[in-house]
């Protein structure tokens, strides 16, 4: 195991890093700035980027800050679900129970929102992930949930996060009512060079290294192959790591990625 070979503590670059110890970039911060301004003033937003940017991640750190006397937060995270699949989930996380039909499901959660806002004096802040894969009768139906009282009102926020496809997407005329109606919108790239640097260090870092372990070269050609996408980074890093352990060396040189990229990498995947 390359984690004993480098005398880690636990295994970086997955996605079980601790919330507090989450890298953030600038965009990162600049991101979740305008998520917490959309949570705290009930507002409808979009939260768009190329896959393994970190949208999710950064929707998993809105949610980790966000007091919980304050708002209750709803992440749904959805591939392809139907307009009554979609508002069935939105009812289980709700924790309310199901209607027996199921065209009642999207006047029931529009209902229990209100309610839950009024009652108990908390935000319900609803993120839904993955919305490049969201039908276009589901987008419009959760634009009729955002219609309250004239449009004067909301009880809730949403985010809608999902890949530049989405982001696309917004622009298409059957489009043009629901992209009216966010009032705010963030697109997510990967990683300055600098940062990506950074990101890797403070990895290794939370993970218990205690010496260089990738020198500055190496770090720089792993910048390139990414394109500073971190799902990618730590795809590639965890290669190196593997590959410098099972040849036992201590340190992930450019040579090494090199090869790597050679023989395994299979390039940024669109």
């Amino acid at each position: 195991m390359f984690e004993d070979h480098f005398g880690l503590e636990r295994t970086p670059f997955t996605r079980e890093i601790p919330v507090e110890a989450l890298y953030r970039s600038q965009m990162h911060r600049e991101a979740l700035s305008r998520l917490r301004y959309v949570a705290h003033r009930r507002m409808f937003m979009a939260l768009t980027g190329e896959s393994g940017v970190g949208k999710s991640t950064t929707l998993r750190a809105l949610k980790s800050e966000l007091d919980a006397a304050r708002f209750e937060v709803f992440y749904l995270g959805m591939t392809n679900p139907s307009v009554v699949g979609f508002f069935e989930n939105l009812l289980t996380a709700l924790r309310v129970e199901i209607p027996y039909r199921p065209n009642r499901a999207r006047r029931l959660a529009a209902d229990v929102l209100l309610e839950r806002f009024r009652s108990q004096q908390r935000i319900p802040v609803l993120l839904l992930d993955e919305a490049q894969g969201f039908s276009m009768p589901l987008l419009e139906a959760i634009r009729g949930l955002m219609n309250y009282e004239c449009d004067a009102f909301s009880p809730f926020s949403l985010v809608l996060a999902g890949s530049d496809e989405f982001r696309q997407r917004l622009w298409l005329r059957p489009l043009q009512s629901l992209a009216g109606r966010l009032q705010m919108r963030f697109h997510l790239h990967g990683l300055q060079p600098e940062e990506t640097v950074h990101y890797v260090e403070h990895q290794l870092r939370t993970a218990g290294a205690r010496s260089e372990i990738f020198t500055r070269p190496a770090l720089e050609r792993l910048h390139k192959a990414t394109a500073g996408i971190p799902r990618h980074i730590n795809h590639l890093a965890t290669l190196a790591l593997m590959t410098a352990a099972a040849t036992n060396n201590r340190l992930v040189d450019e040579a090494l990625v090199d090869a790597l990229i050679e023989t395994e990498w299979q390039g940024v995947p669109s």
